[in-house]
């Protein structure tokens, strides 16, 4: 199991090549390459998206590490809602084919909001349906992944696709290998399910990706493991009993953020200290 961290706050703090070079000298396996709030960088996915793509991959190379999956840009509105395809330049589909660029397994795509009076789970499986041949072209899978939805006035969460049973319905009607599931740990906490029974009810053959991440079940936090209430223990025993066979990907954006530039370096190291150990559980 390769241990593997999203480049979002590293990429906000340093830029995407000295991340990448950072997370080698780290000890991470791989990196998970975030377009998160990249839709205004041109650099990365407007017309020059292939050219940039490129050069981060020579730089993986150079350094020596490679790129498990990637997260693509948050597009929570309805512009997509029918097939993605009607627009041929999305920045959806454009970091699709870039991270398969990068040499991604898998993409993490987020579900479509849609406004009320519109069936979610019709609406993003035929969206997901519609990426499809992206994924056939360029050679990658399309995770779908457990979100939530907050409620500001009662200061809670409710799922969006929120539950096993809901992610397992959705993969399998599109059924198609380039639509996978990928289960966010801390997303399952703060929507009622503990993480490790939602793994365990999620069907092995769809179970790609993970994110990792800790919280107290009252915020989305992407804390370290170990220093929220998550299960680890528990969390690590159900992976093992469902024979997962992807990667431990930590999605800790806020954890690497609070530290001083000069400490960085120092913190990624201990990240990958808690990644192992977490992989030794898996393995004992």
């Amino acid at each position: 199991m390769r241990i593997s961290m999203d480049t979002y706050a590293l990429s906000q703090k340093f830029g995407d090549f000295k991340a990448i070079e950072m997370m080698k000298e780290a000890g991470f396996d791989a990196v998970d390459f975030s377009y998160c709030y990249k839709q205004e960088t041109k650099e990365v996915l407007g017309d020059g998206y292939r050219e940039y793509a490129k050069r981060i991959r020579e730089h993986l190379d150079k350094v020596g590490i490679v790129c498990n999956q990637a997260h693509a840009p948050f597009v929570s509105g309805t512009e997509f809602a029918k097939d993605a395809s009607l627009s041929k330049e999305t920045l959806i589909i454009r970091a699709i084919e870039s991270a398969s660029i990068l040499g991604a397994e898998n993409i993490v795509v987020h579900a479509l909001l849609v406004p009320e009076g519109v069936d979610f789970e019709e609406t993003n499986i035929n969206y997901y349906k519609s990426l499809i041949p992206y994924c056939e072209k360029f050679g990658i899978r399309v995770a779908v992944e457990n979100l939530f939805k907050r409620d500001f006035k009662r200061k809670s969460f409710a799922g969006l696709i929120g539950s096993p049973k809901e992610l397992n319905r959705i993969v399998e009607k599109i059924n198609s290998p380039y639509i996978v599931a990928c289960v966010d740990v801390g997303h399952s906490a703060l929507t009622g399910n503990e993480p490790e029974k939602f793994i365990e009810g999620v069907n092995k053959n769809i179970l790609k990706a993970l994110h990792v991440h800790d919280n107290g079940y009252t915020e989305d936090d992407h804390a370290l493991p170990y220093t929220g209430k998550l299960n680890w223990e528990a969390i690590m025993e159900a992976l093992k009993n469902k024979e997962y066979q992807g990667d431990l990907t930590f999605e800790i954006r806020k954890f690497t953020s609070n530290f001083p530039d000069e400490l960085v370096a120092q913190a990624l190291k201990f990240i990958v200290s808690v990644g192992k150990h977490l992989v030794s559980i898996y393995n004992k």
